[in-house]
């Protein structure tokens, strides 16, 4: 057999992927070549893409054992792979394009990389040879000894992630760096992926980065919630939004009304205090510390009332213009400048001392 390259390619700019090929053309029936070929036939029919750990932990628990190189014919005989982007090293069935079917969204790639601080448990482990089952670690029963790792999310045993997968896609496209799931919803899972093996870590340490990894998952989640909400509730919240800003500079606004107001109010109440004269303060306003008290609309129309009638009387009492226009007194004697009702400097000086 030949094999078109299948080996690395590149997720961006080869746009033809490998064809399928007839293997049994090539391969003789009944030998153990053609049992192994048909065992990882089968797998890829299960499903058309898979992690290299999960395909030989699969062949291995069918009890089919062989050396490296024999499986890495068996998987050029039917599978290629990406060199990097959402499906990046996993193996896919020849033929198939996962770029073109948003339905291989499930089957996408989520990294999980131990933090810094916690990479000895996983070197110290890992010197011992220990290892875990793939499906162990793909359930979140242990602690992956590997310092990073990338798992499918199909196989990925979580509630909130099996559920994201099966909702609807919303990309139109798939990328390199997300996949078929926008940014927010990638986020969330790798997050929730981090989050739930943190909080499986055997020692101490791991408290902090579960903490920051927990909240930033929330965030996410809810920054999806909004983002995948239908378009009435997102211009309904931003309509909440922009009436509460309007609110607010009302409110601003009003309140600086209201403090002009008040400035001209006491304009007003300066320029009536100056203007009425002396018996105003004795009738209103004036106590007997000298306090301002509360003064109404009406009391300032009572008081220009009492201010008139007052200089009616005054005006009334004294003595009337003979047909030549002089002033008389009771006497009949004229007399010029003699009835003054105010003292000016009187009048100042009270002003000034009221204020005092």
């Amino acid at each position: 057999m030949t094999f078109e390259p299948a080996l690395g390619i590149d997720f961006k700019d080869v746009q033809e992927i490998p064809k399928k090929i007839n293997w049994k053309e090539f391969i003789t029936e009944g030998t153990p070549m053609w049992e192994w070929q048909i065992a990882v036939s089968e797998l890829f029919e299960e499903r058309p893409i898979w992690p290299k750990y999960s395909l030989i932990e699969r062949l291995l628990d069918k009890n089919l054992k062989f050396t490296y190189q024999t499986l890495k014919r068996l998987l050029l005989t039917v599978g290629y792979y990406f060199s990097g982007g959402p499906f990046q090293k996993f193996w896919i069935r020849k033929g198939y394009d996962p770029r073109k079917d948003p339905d291989s969204r499930i089957y996408q790639s989520v990294a999980f990389r131990v933090p810094p601080e916690l990479k000895s448990y996983c070197d110290d482990n890992a010197a011992k040879g220990l290892k875990h089952r793939w499906e162990d670690l793909c359930k979140f029963r242990f602690f992956p000894y590997r310092n990073q790792y990338s798992f499918q999310l199909y196989e990925l045993d979580d509630d909130y992630i099996q559920q994201e997968i099966q909702k609807p896609p919303k990309q139109t496209s798939c990328t390199y760096e997300t996949g078929w799931f926008s940014q927010h919803v990638h986020d969330s899972l790798r997050l929730c992926v981090k989050v739930r093996f943190l909080s499986i870590f055997p020692e101490t340490g791991a408290e902090k980065f579960l903490k920051a990894a927990s909240e930033k998952f929330m965030k996410s989640k809810r920054a999806c919630i909004f983002k995948d909400a239908p378009k009435p509730v997102q211009e309904e919240h931003q309509q909440i939004n922009e009436d509460h800003e309007t609110l607010r500079n009302d409110t601003e606004a009003v309140d600086e009304a209201i403090e002009n107001q008040i400035d001209t109010d006491d304009v007003e109440v300066d320029e009536l205090d100056s203007d009425d004269g002396e018996e105003e303060f004795d009738v209103y306003g004036m106590d007997s510390a000298g306090e301002a008290d509360n003064l109404s609309l009406n009391s300032f129309s009572h008081m220009e009332n009492t201010s008139t009638s007052y200089l009616q009387q005054l005006l009334g009492s004294f003595p009337s213009m003979d047909t030549n226009g002089d002033k008389k007194q009771d006497g009949g004697e004229s007399s010029d400048g003699e009835y003054q009702i105010y003292e000016q400097d009187d009048d100042e000086n009270y002003l000034d001392d009221d204020d005092d």
